[in-house]
């Protein structure tokens, strides 16, 4: 009885279809993904978002030595050596860090990183400190923080 054997084969044969069926689908997945990757590469970051625009802080905003204001993503501070900027975007996960004058430093809402009042890290999960900006002074006498505008650190501007 040789019956048997030809029923088998069948099932098999479906499933060796669906097999290289899957397979198939999983290749040109895998590729369109790649063509894609490599699309947006090559188109230099075309349709991204512009960076935001320069925040002004007038005098009447100015932090005292010690303390710092944020406003639309970045943060004024001062020190007894003068104004200097952040970036209010943590390095772990891009969240925004908020100013905590009780503590003293920033705060991500996050994950619980926490940096100095200068930036510094101070408590993980993020690696290394916030950005530091650059800080000019405008005709009218606000202080204009561009967050286009990295800063060295340690870098002041004199109040």
């Amino acid at each position: 009885m040789k019956q048997s054997q030809s029923v088998d084969n069948p099932p098999r044969r479906r499933w060796l279809a669906w097999a290289v069926g899957a397979t198939w689908a999983m290749l040109a997945t895998a590729a369109g993904l790649g063509l894609a990757m490599a699309l947006r590469l090559v188109g230099g970051g075309q349709g991204q978002a512009r960076p935001p625009a320069p925040v002004s802080f007038d005098a009447a905003d100015w932090p005292a030595v010690g303390q710092a204001r944020a406003r639309g993503g970045v943060a004024l501070a001062r020190d007894e050596a003068g104004f200097f900027a952040l970036r209010l975007k943590c390095p772990h996960l891009g969240c925004q860090p908020t100013w905590r004058a009780d503590l003293g430093r920033f705060v991500c809402p996050c994950h619980g990183s926490s940096f100095a009042a200068d930036g510094a890290l101070l408590a993980g999960p993020a690696q290394r400190g916030l950005d530091i900006l650059d800080v000019r002074r405008a005709a009218s006498g606000a202080l204009i923080v561009d967050p286009a505008r990295p800063a060295r650190p340690g870098q002041r501007l004199k109040a």
